[in-house]
Order: structure tokens, then sequence, then C-alpha cells
């Protein structure tokens, strides 16, 4: 699986085209998708949550081990899966972003990549730096709940 680290600020074109940080491309490149897959997240912060197809597989893979045809279970799966866009690498290793996730997100002309390990979040610069902030401050009473050997 792809591992995302670091914090990188980028400029958007103005097609909406950005380059994604050769970091991450280095992880990308080598899943049967050579892009990424982002998505306006769902948790009530203006980010869009990005991947790489491996761990959208394995996310769907999570939704079958319930009974598919579940209401709750379908609805997660239609929330998620229908706002999905996957977005090639361009020759210069740049994705088109959408005007509905620049919108979501506040992004005009830069972004902020932000990994998180197996995933990364698109941010607004100057929003991206407030909340990595505030999770950096909030970072030592999270791991000190942390049990040992069960990271999550």
């Amino acid at each position: 699986m792809a591992l995302f680290t670091g914090h990188v600020i980028n400029k958007v074109d103005r097609k909406g085209r950005v380059s994604v940080p050769a970091a991450f491309r280095n992880e990308l490149v080598k899943l049967s998708f050579p892009g990424i897959v982002l998505f306006p997240s769902p948790e009530g912060i203006p980010a869009v949550e990005g991947a790489g197809i491996d761990w959208l597989e394995s996310l769907s893979g999570n939704f079958t081990t319930t009974n598919p045809f579940a209401p709750k279970s379908r609805k997660a799966r239609m929330a998620l899966f229908s706002q999905v866009e996957r977005l090639p690498f361009d020759p210069e290793g740049r994705v088109m972003l959408t005007s509905k996730l620049m919108e979501f997100a506040g992004i005009s002309d830069s972004v902020a990549f932000i990994g998180m390990g197996e995933t990364f979040q698109i941010w607004q610069p100057e929003a991206g730096a407030s909340f990595l902030d505030e999770a950096i401050a909030d970072a030592p009473a999270e791991f000190d709940a942390m049990q040992p050997g069960s990271v999550s």
C-alpha cells in the first residue's frame, strides 16, 4: 500500500492542474492506476481526501464484510463511492482538479498536500496549516491514548 508523508504546497494553474508531490507520485506509479483518487472529506472539514487506488480497493472490500444490501451499508457506499474522482497523471505528473473539489475545499491558486500515512489530504494552504497546527497540538494526547501495537 502507498505511504504518504510530508507537507507540500503547490500552485494550481488556471486550468486547475496541480503537480502531485514527487514523493507521492513515486508511491502511486507502482499501482494499477497511475494517478490519485480524490473525494470530499466526509469529516465535515474543508479538505479533499486522497489516496491510491489500492486504498480505495481495500476500503471497498471492507464494505463486503457486512450485508451489502443493508440500508446503512448501501447509503455509506453510495455516499463515498459516488463522489470519488479518479484523476490520472499527465506526462508532467500533474492532475486536473475538478471545480467541484476545488469549491468544496476553497482552493483557488495553490494547494497543500498533507501526508497522513495510507492517505493524504488536499487543503487550501492557510486552512490546511491551521488544521495541521491543531493536529500537532492534539497529537500527544492521541498518542498517549493508543494501546501498544494498535495504531488506528
